[in-house]
This record gives C-alpha cells, sequence and structure tokens, in this order.
C-alpha cells in the first residue's frame, strides 16, 4: 500500500537489509553509493540507527547493531523450533563434523536462525541471523523448491539471482530443474555456487500442516566435502530433517 510509506523509514529498512547481507562495514558514502540514496539522507538515518542500538561504528563504517540481532531473534517466533532443532544440530555436527544450521524463510532469503559450530579450525563461517540468496544456498533451495507451485512461480519471477561465484544458477529455466531435482531427491546441493571453495548439502523440514517451515543444512570446505562424500552428508542431513518434522507434528 504505497500511500502509506514512509520515505525514510523505507530506507532504513533498505539499509538495515543491505548492510545484513555483507560481512563487512559501510561508510555513509558507500551506503549511500549502493543504494543509490542522499548522503545527507543516509547520515542522518544511521546516525538515527545508531543511537537506538540497531547499528554501530566500527570506525571504518556501520554494521548491524546488537539492538536489531535481539529483535530480530523474537520477531521471528521461532524460538519452539529453534529449541526443538538445537539438540538435532548438535548431534548432526558430531556425526559429520562439520558445521551445520536451520534456516526458515525470510522474504525471499534463507535467514539462518541456529547454527552448531563444527571443531575444525578452519571452518565455513556462518552466524544467527545471516540472511543468504535463496537460488544459490542449499538451505534456500529446500525452502524455495517445496512451496505450492504458484507461491513459487511468482518467487522466481521476482527474484534477484545475482551471479555470486562462476557455479551460482542465474538462468530461471536452470533454476527450475534445479528445483526440480530438490524434490525429486529430497535435499539440495550448493556446489560452490555461494563461495568458492565451500560446499553445502540441505533437506527440508516439514511442520504439522505439511509445509516446509525451515532447511537443516551441512556446510563444510570443499576441500573435506568432497563429491564422494556427498551421499554420506545428504543421508545425515535427511535423517535430522526428518526428526525434526516428526517433532514439530510434520511428515517424513
Amino acid at each position: 500500500m504505497p500511500e502509506y510509506n514512509i520515505p525514510n523509514l523505507k530506507n532504513a529498512c533498505r539499509i538495515l537489509r543491505f548492510l545484513g547481507e555483507l560481512d563487512v562495514s559501510k561508510s555513509v558514502t558507500e551506503l549511500a553509493e549502493a543504494l543509490k540514496l542522499p548522503r545527507t539522507s543516509v547520515l542522518r538515518i544511521v546516525k538515527t540507527l545508531e543511537s537506538e542500538g540497531f547499528l554501530q561504528d566500527k570506525g571504518t563504517g556501520f554494521q548491524l547493531g546488537g539492538a536489531l540481532a535481539a529483535l530480530g531473534m523474537k520477531a521471528a517466533g521461532n524460538v519452539d523450533l529453534r529449541a526443538a532443532a538445537r539438540p538435532i544440530l548438535e548431534a548432526l555436527t558430531r556425526a559429520s563434523n562439520e558445521t551445520c544450521h536451520l534456516a526458515i524463510w525470510d522474504e525471499g532469503r534463507a535467514l539462518i536462525v541456529e547454527v552448531a559450530e563444527c571443531p575444525h579450525p578452519l571452518r565455513a563461517a556462518s552466524s544467527p541471523g545471516t540472511r543468504a540468496y535463496a537460488h544459490a544456498s542449499a538451505t534456500g533451495k529446500v525452502l524455495l523448491a517445496n512451496r505450492h507451485a504458484k507461491e513459487l512461480s511468482s518467487i522466481l519471477q521476482k527474484a534477484d539471482r545475482v551471479s555470486l561465484t562462476p557455479n551460482t544458477i542465474t538462468s530461471l529455466d536452470g533454476l527450475k530443474r534445479e528445483l526440480a531435482k530438490v524434490v525429486k531427491l529430497g535435499y539440495a546441493i550448493d556446489d560452490e555456487e555461494y563461495h568458492v571453495g565451500v560446499r553445502c548439502v540441505a533437506a527440508p523440514v516439514f511442520d504439522s500442516r505439511s509445509e516446509v517451515c525451515a532447511g537443516i543444512g551441512i556446510t563444510a570446505s570443499s576441500a573435506r566435502f568432497t563429491k564422494k562424500r556427498t551421499r554420506e552428508f545428504a543421508r545425515m542431513v535427511r535423517e535430522s530433517a526428518v526428526e525434526l518434522s516428526r517433532l514439530l507434528g510434520g511428515h517424513d
């Protein structure tokens, strides 16, 4: 409903989402250029957000603040889901010896809400609050592939299928074929499509209405997550997803 839009509030949301997709801080000038906004407007917005704890000044630029993270976890309304998933993720991490995570759908992205870290000194970094492009991430693919056809079609038409690595699937037809394969196999693979040198496998979690509500994933460096281990990791992640689905009253 455009008539109810407040431009500065909308721009504040754009700034928060933009920073939420990055692992680095950004200056006022960089934010203004990236979002094509007046620098003076960006300055006022970020200083206001900083004063409320939603942004923090790192000296070299701004990053998301603790107040936003706290609100985000409460607003997600997934305390029960996360609590149920935690021991399953920890068990999966012990079995795979790799970092495992739980992600939910969040306005076209896969939002990581829980992570169980592996003991490796060199591991794929992911943390609660990270929003990943759905077309390039394994959890994003399972969240996409298991949606109703009409909803999926609408999402795909609007999706920003950016190229993140040489392996990223960016064509609409290519992504449709990939998602059909995900449904057939019961799991999805990110084969260095999000980060070069990192692979991920994920499986869908279903709720009591038989709707996909989350995805469980295993992420590892390509050196350890070899293609020979794909079947093994896929079996592990599917078993974990089935276990969580049953706890939530969903189907296998």
